[in-house]
């Protein structure tokens, strides 16, 4: 349990990191205003901690249910930042939320604040390709995710 719990809450402090940090190459948040990186985090962190929270507690009560539920909700975010990096670059089509109210559309998005970050992938015409940055975190939420379920699943 300690394991998952650690996992997810790395993957938090990665995400607060490479989104509060400027760490260039890796990531581009240069050009982010720090209201706009601190509402990121603000929203963003408790959502991605609350599978760590969920877990503690069903360990603690000896109600899997809840490591189940939190397992099944880091899944989830794991899910939907795959979808939004990987469908366009495996598939070139872009997730309906990706950039839901900025007028812009994921190429153009990506293309002002994403290509010039570190990106090992090979190009598929013209399409925007995931980088090293979000590679990583979401490697760290899909492990989380599978700990989270290993975890559950050993509570009595």
């Amino acid at each position: 349990m300690l394991t998952a719990i650690t996992l997810t809450l790395v993957a938090v402090a990665y995400f607060a990191i490479t989104t509060l940090v400027d760490l260039y190459p890796l990531n581009n948040v240069r050009d982010a205003k720090r209201s706009e990186q601190l509402t990121e985090v603000a929203v963003n962190a408790p959502v991605m901690a609350m599978p760590a929270v969920l877990l503690g507690l069903a360990g603690g009560l000896r109600l899997p249910v809840l490591g189940y539920a939190g397992g099944a909700l880091e899944l989830l975010a794991a899910i939907g930042g795959l979808t939004l990096w990987w469908m366009p670059y495996l598939v070139g089509v872009t997730a309906p939320w990706a950039t839901a109210g900025t007028g812009v559309t994921w190429a153009e998005l990506h293309s002002r604040t994403y290509a010039q970050t570190l990106i090992v992938l090979p190009r598929i015409g013209n399409r925007p390709r995931p980088n090293v940055e979000h590679m990583i975190l979401h490697a760290l939420m899909l492990g989380a995710a599978v700990a989270i379920f290993a975890a559950t699943a050993a509570i009595h």
